[in-house]
This record gives C-alpha cells, sequence and structure tokens, in this order.
C-alpha cells in the first residue's frame, strides 16, 4: 500500500495545501475583501493541482480532456465570481479594512475607483428611499 508516485502524488499534495491555506486564510483575514481574495486564488491553484494529480492517476485522455475543460471553467468564473462578490458587498457599504488598520467607513478603496464607502452608502440609501418613495421597494 506504500506505492507513492511522485508525478501523481505530489500535485495532490500541493493542491491540497494550498486549499488548506485557502481555508485558514478564510478563517483568519479580517474582512470579506481578503478572505474573498484567499479563497478564490488559492482553491484554484489547489484545484488545479489536484486535478493534475488525479489526471497522472487515471492515465485517460477522456478523464485528463474533461479534468482540463472542468479546469478551465473553473480560471475563468471564480475570479470573476469573487469580483462581482466583492463588488456588491462594496455598493452595499461594506468597506474594506486598510492596510492601517482603518475600516468602518469613511475610507477610501486602494485605487479610489468606487469613491468613499460613505458616499456609496449613502447614494444608495438614496437610491432606497426614491424607491420606497415609488412604492417600488422590498417589504422588510
Amino acid at each position: 500500500m506504500n506505492d507513492f508516485q511522485p508525478a501523481r502524488d505530489l500535485p495532490i499534495l500541493i493542491g491540497a495545501f494550498f486549499v488548506l491555506t485557502a481555508a485558514i486564510g478564510v478563517v483568519r483575514f479580517p474582512d470579506l475583501y481578503s478572505r474573498l481574495h484567499a479563497s478564490s486564488k488559492l482553491v484554484t491553484l489547489g484545484s488545479a493541482g489536484i486535478f493534475l494529480g488525479v489526471a497522472f492517476a487515471l492515465s485517460d485522455t477522456a478523464a485528463f480532456t474533461r479534468l482540463a475543460a472542468v479546469l478551465l471553467f473553473q480560471f475563468l468564473t471564480t475570479p470573476l465570481s469573487a469580483y462581482l462578490i466583492a463588488q456588491a458587498a462594496y455598493l452595499r457599504g461594506l468597506p474594506p479594512i486598510l492596510g492601517d488598520g482603518r475600516g468602518g467607513g469613511g475610507g477610501t478603496d486602494e485605487w479610489g475607483a468606487l469613491g468613499r464607502a460613505d458616499e456609496v452608502a449613502q447614494a444608495d440609501r438614496e437610491a432606497q428611499r426614491a424607491l420606497a418613495e415609488e412604492g417600488l421597494a422590498e417589504e422588510g
């Protein structure tokens, strides 16, 4: 039962390490944005290693093609979904914790692309108020 094959087992171990690191990052990082960063990038890299190891273990061209297609789909969709989640959180008024430890409103994102978080939250409240005046706002 001790048949270690480096071409098969090392990518799986490296992939598992990346996935474990992502899990630690999700638990340890302070805000949603950094947790998304850790989970999206490291899980994608970890799954690439695991898929590569599984492809070597199966030694089948059809299985390798399917795993490559799944991996390509994951490389295309995971960063996009993380970006959309982060953008939705930011537009809903969740400010990022900045490098100097500030957070909780009044800060700007690193690039200033979306403006100040409190201004975005104020614009969102005004939009909700306008919808409520027109009777289009959601109940609750």
